[in-house]
């Protein structure tokens, strides 16, 4: 037993040997110097489970034997603890010699990572993840999606017809979703078209509303270097809430019979839903040339080719501004280069006028060969080239084919202006096969020309057609040699005859094909006759089957491929 007379001879405060839970009771008020046996059994049973062994009198002042032990009794748990980890490691060992994959798979699943460490007054608490994969979980929504239909009223056949004077404002809030959206300056500048009227514009009504837009432009264009009647349709719209109801279709197909009324041979468009016009019977030409690039990087590459502005007859090349007299020189300029491709517009004077009064460009700079002085016939100074430009979009840059390095030196001084106001980056339009495109494009890009606007056409009398631009492949045939007779043959759903050329001249004939034909569709023979179908390509393609193969080379070298431009001036609102 342990005397409570050692135990009130300890001074208050140093039991520094005592458990330090018993440091300091809570009743101890610092008068008394002397224990209660009850207190001595309270504070023995309070001691630790390890200290209730001891055999020492006194268990607030442990002995250095007691100190030993207990060093000595760690020291084998960690002994022990390690030949534990001994023992698993050598067991893992003679695993992985024995099935090197399960060890492997093993450990790596029993690999853990400490994800959260979160300390608390009981102590640290870590919340681990393994490194073992979990499947992705795919919610799948509840609802299952419908597509939409138009209400009933809005299935209804609309009402075509053309355009009345007091819907003006009704038709600018209808085509303010487009992309060149006019404005009323433009529909004041189409009542001074040269060829305007009032029946072109057509409009979809349904209840009283108008509901859709289209408009039927008459023009002629080239087709291998031959004018030919022809019209365009723009700004066709629909209302978003009134689309898949078939009204665009049905304005597509009013459209057609008001080009055909007017004389058109062949109809043009330039849209973004080719795919639709070509449910129609529409042929897809071929994509619009517009590519962007930087004034500066362009400048850095036209310059590093060393372009010499002197001209083969040593002559200067000058640029400036255009003034009003010289219309007529930049018409000639533009009809030197228009016959080169398929689908250019055949610009008069008056038209030319028109489109000038439209205020459709920022700057038309021109260059000129000689003194430049103010003179009305360019008796001093003559024009071989211009460029007009719309903010930073290059509408039109066009040379003299006697200077052919004149459109780069042209474009090189656009680039010029352009960073002398401050413009990061200017477009380039042009005919997709133009040059240019490349300089402008550079070194890192594709080279492909971008833009998401495609030229659609549909050839409304194929006979007509063929009749009129014959004289113009006889010719070019015998300017390239050509001395034996040629007959080529086709066969269509709606046309069937033969193209026969002979002694210099080109005749049609209707009802036989001869013996080398082609057979192909409607819209492969359009894309034929405008110069944009290779034949080779198309035959491997199955759209087009030639029943001998002197037919397929004949088709070739009657109908090259030309290139395709349809100039974006003469479409800008004003």
């Amino acid at each position: 037993m342990v005397s409570s007379q050692r135990i009130g001879h300890e001074a208050p405060g140093k039991g520094r040997d005592m458990p330090r839970a018993q440091s300091q009771p809570s009743g101890y008020s610092g008068q008394s110097t002397r224990r209660t046996a009850a207190a001595v059994a309270t504070a023995t049973s309070a001691t630790p489970a390890k200290s209730r062994g001891r055999k020492t009198a006194a268990p607030s002042r442990p002995s250095k034997t007691k100190a030993s032990a207990t060093a000595a009794s760690s020291k084998a748990s960690r002994r022990t603890t390690a030949a534990a980890a001994g023992a698993r490691k050598a067991a893992d060992t003679q695993a992985a010699v024995a099935s090197p994959k399960k060890a492997v798979r093993r450990k790596v699943v029993s690999k853990k990572l400490i994800e959260e460490v979160q300390v608390r007054p009981s102590g640290a608490v870590y919340r681990r993840r393994t490194t073992k994969s979990r499947p992705a979980v795919w919610h799948k929504p509840h609802m299952v999606v419908k597509p939409s239909r138009p209400p009933e009223w809005m299935l209804a056949e609309a009402e075509i017809s053309p355009a009345r004077a007091g819907e003006q404002a009704e038709l600018l809030q209808l085509l303010s979703g487009l992309v060149a959206a006019p404005s009323r300056i433009e529909f004041q500048a189409a009542v001074d078209h040269p060829d305007h009227d009032s029946s072109n514009r057509l409009v979809a009504r349904l209840g009283g509303r108008i509901v859709g837009h289209a408009e039927v432009v008459p023009r002629n264009v080239f087709i291998a270097g031959v004018p030919v009647p022809a019209a365009a349709l723009e700004r066709l719209a629909i209302l978003p809430e009134c689309r898949g109801a078939g009204h665009g279709q049905r304005l597509i197909r009013e459209s057609e019979d008001r080009m055909r009324s007017l004389g058109a041979m062949i109809g043009f468009s330039r849209t973004r839903i080719a795919s639709s016009f070509h449910q129609l019977g529409w042929s897809v030409l071929g994509r619009d040339g517009v590519t962007p690039g930087r004034p500066t990087d362009i400048l850095s590459r036209l310059l590093d080719r060393s372009a010499d502005e002197a001209t083969s007859a040593g002559q200067t090349v000058t640029m400036r501004q255009w003034r009003h007299v010289e219309l007529p020189a930049i018409l000639r300029v533009y009809s030197r280069n228009a016959a080169r491709f398929h689908g250019s517009i055949d610009r008069s004077e008056a038209y030319s006028r028109w489109l000038v009064s439209r205020g459709a460009f920022d700057s038309l700079l021109v260059a000129l060969v000689g003194n430049d002085r103010y003179d009305l016939h360019e008796t001093n100074a003559r024009i071989v080239g211009y460029c007009i430009q719309q903010g930073n979009r290059v509408l039109e840059l066009l040379a003299d084919p006697e200077f052919p390095d004149l459109e780069r030196q042209i474009l090189a001084r656009v680039c010029s202006e352009a960073i002398e106001n401050d413009r990061q980056e200017i477009t380039f339009e042009a005919c997709a096969s133009d040059p240019l495109h490349r300089v402008v494009a550079g070194p890192e890009g594709s080279g492909d020309v971008s833009g998401d606007r495609m030229i659609v056409s549909r050839v409304f009398d194929p006979v007509g057609l063929l009749e009129l631009i014959a004289p113009a492949i006889a010719e070019r045939l015998a300017a390239e040699g050509v001395r034996d007779t040629i007959e080529l043959g086709f066969e269509t759903p709606s046309f069937r005859g033969s193209l026969v050329v002979a002694k210099g001249q080109a005749t049609v004939h209707t009802g036989r094909v001869g013996r080398s034909y082609l057979r192909l569709s409607e819209d492969e023979f359009a894309r034929l006759m405008l110069g944009q179908c290779d034949p080779v390509e198309a035959a491997a393609a199955g759209r087009l089957a030639a029943s001998t193969q002197i037919a397929q080379k004949l088709a070739g070298q009657v109908f090259p491929r030309r290139p395709l431009w349809c100039p974006m001036w003469d479409d800008l609102p004003a």
